[in-house]
């Protein structure tokens, strides 16, 4: 009888306490970093001893030029990736956002398209491992409109394989320039 008793005033104890109320989380949200995963990967692969091709496609005609990991310009690679940097608070509600399986090919994909054509970033599309979170790549549309002509940049990366950067220019005075430089990690 005092074992039912007891068990009684546990259930009552329990049922009775007022649960504390979660704080809501109200800071904003941020959306994907190219500056930190460019960060994380060069820590990643600082002083990897990989050799690459430097492919240089300039109006269509390739020039490519055999090097190491120790002789390319990351700078400026950086800083043309780091520059489409979107995850500042003042770009919340300027990308829509959508996010999908792809059963078939065993990947998450992340999309983030400009809301307003007179944004630089115009596209970041994420590629990533469902299983472990790890991004398998990266591709960025950029998009300037100027008094003189319009640039547009497509920028693709898949770690430790590939790095592509490739540039149009269209000018008002009819004159147009393509490049595309690849950096094929071997």
């Amino acid at each position: 009888m005092k074992l039912n008793w007891l068990i009684l005033l546990a259930v009552c104890g329990v049922l009775s306490c007022k649960q504390k109320e979660q704080a809501v989380q109200t800071g904003e949200g941020t959306y994907f970093s190219i500056i930190d995963y460019v960060a994380d990967q060069w820590e990643m692969n600082m002083g990897q001893p990989y050799g690459i091709d430097k492919i240089t496609f300039a109006n269509g005609k390739p020039d490519t030029l055999h090097t190491n990991a120790e002789q390319v310009d990351w700078a400026a690679i950086f800083k043309v990736f780091t520059a489409t940097d979107i995850s500042d608070a003042k770009y919340l509600d300027k990308y829509n956002f959508s996010a999908y399986a792809d059963s078939a090919n065993n990947t998450m994909n992340f999309y983030y398209d400009a809301k307003d054509t007179k944004l630089f970033t115009q596209k970041l599309y994420l590629t990533a491992n469902p299983r472990n979170g790890r991004i398998s790549s990266v591709y960025i549309e950029t998009l300037k409109n100027g008094t003189f002509g319009t640039r547009t940049q497509r920028l693709f990366y898949i770690p430790t394989t590939s790095i592509v950067i490739q540039e149009f220019e269209a000018k008002a005075s009819g004159d147009k320039k393509d490049i595309r430089v690849e950096y094929r990690f071997l």
